[in-house]
């Protein structure tokens, strides 16, 4: 399950990776940059070993390890160690580790771990692990962990573990833990556990556990949810937590707490609070009935223990020498067993009426009514039974205060399955 709930992140992951993996590849075998063209002024202290260069300036620079301050117009390329300053139009590469300042124009480029503030016009990538503050135009990719502060334009990745903070235009991608605030334009996606905030526009993913929080426009996913989900859309494989939105759906989860429209779980004990709640002793029927308003109705019953809530539509919500009708309706309520096969029930509903070409004949184009019901339903056979209505009905045009239509309500019907 976890592999098939990050694959989308993943992919993306690995498309990106794996141009960077000869470079990953070159650290863990511990080979460096071999010698190239030196273009450059230097004052380098060659009685060290490996030597060290303190102060470096020029077009295009290759030596053994910077500690100080180096300036190229081109390039910049040490064989090991780079501690200070370095600037450079184009690249800057580092066989082994970086720590203090990096700005290039296109890439920094470190065999193994970068310490500091690196800045790049297109990219920064790591054999190791990236700590402190990284900005690229395009994006930050590590073969460990990032940690701090690290912005790119597009995507960040890392192959392990990040925390801090991590800002992108596209994606930030975490293969394990991430801790702190992920922040995105469409996706954030973790292999293991989220113990912090991701926030993005479009798709959160957290492979193992979310215990901190997910906020995302469309939705959130994760297999076990101990934190907060709030989206359109959220799923967990298991509800510890509160899932807030428009469609939830857990499994397991009778500890946690779904909030929204429509709720869905495994789990009978869930606590839902919704329009419409389904577990797996939810009843779902279909209702259909007539009566002194809506002359034809069709609806969908959601029977959970002593509570129910109806999704449904009518047809000549005024009187049949009218003109067509139509109405769409919610309606909640409680019910109780008086005989084993006889339940009395209350109800509130809300209904939304548009009044068609009656509009011309001097309705309004649309008017809603509040009607609260009592209701008797008996049971022929377990899938049949019938019930029978009756309550009252305000009629009331939108953004007017005055009642259009106010009359007693009578409604009989059948109830299937």
């Amino acid at each position: 399950m976890k592999t098939n709930m990050i694959a989308a992140g993943l992919f993306l992951f690995c498309l990106l990776f794996t141009t960077t993996s000869p470079l990953f590849a070159q650290s863990h075998s511990h080979k460096r940059p071999k010698k190239g063209i030196n273009l450059a002024l230097n004052i380098t202290n060659k009685k060290k070993q490996p030597s060290r260069t303190y102060l470096n300036l020029g077009i295009i620079s290759n030596y053994s390890c910077l500690n100080g301050l180096g300036i190229n117009a081109i390039s910049s390329v040490t064989h090991y160690h780079t501690k200070g300053f370095q600037l450079s139009g184009l690249t800057n590469i580092t066989g082994l580790h970086t720590k203090g300042f990096q700005l290039s124009g296109i890439a920094n480029i470190t065999g193994r771990n970068s310490n500091g503030i690196i800045l790049s016009g297109l990219m920064n990538v790591n054999g190791g692990s990236q700590n402190g503050f990284a900005f690229s135009g395009i994006g930050n990719m590590t073969a460990k962990s990032q940690r701090g502060v690290i912005i790119s334009g597009l995507i960040n990745i890392a192959n392990e573990r990040s925390s801090g903070m991590l800002l992108s235009g596209i994606a930030n991608v975490s293969k394990q833990e991430q801790s702190g605030l992920m922040v995105s334009g469409l996706l954030n996606a973790s292999g293991d556990t989220v113990r912090g905030l991701q926030l993005t526009s479009l798709l959160n993913i957290a492979g193992k556990a979310n215990n901190g929080i997910q906020l995302a426009a469309l939705g959130n996913i994760n297999t076990t949810n101990r934190g907060a989900q709030i989206g359109i859309s959220n799923y967990s494989a298991e509800n510890k937590g509160v899932q807030i939105g428009i469609a939830n759906i857990a499994g397991e989860g009778r500890k946690g707490l779904q909030f929204g429209i429509v709720n869905v779980s495994a789990d009978s004990l869930s606590h839902q609070i919704g329009c419409i709640n389904i577990t797996p002793q939810t009843r779902v029927q279909l209702l259909i009935s007539s009566g002194n308003l809506n002359k034809v109705n069709i609806a969908a019953r959601f029977k959970n223990r002593y509570t129910y809530t109806e999704l449904g539509g009518g047809a000549y919500y005024f009187d049949l020498d009218h003109d067509l009708s139509a109405s769409a309706f919610y309606r909640a309520g409680l019910y109780y067993p008086i005989l084993s096969r006889l339940e009395i029930s209350a109800d509130a509903g809300f209904y939304h009426i548009e009044t068609l070409d009656n509009k011309h004949n001097g309705y309004p184009a649309r008017v809603y009514a509040l009607q609260p019901r009592l209701n008797l339903e008996y049971r022929i056979t377990k899938k049949l039974g019938f019930f029978v209505s009756g309550g009252y009905s305000w009629t009331r045009q939108y953004k007017h205060n005055h009642t259009f239509e106010r009359k007693g309500t009578f409604e009989a019907g059948l109830v299937l399955f």
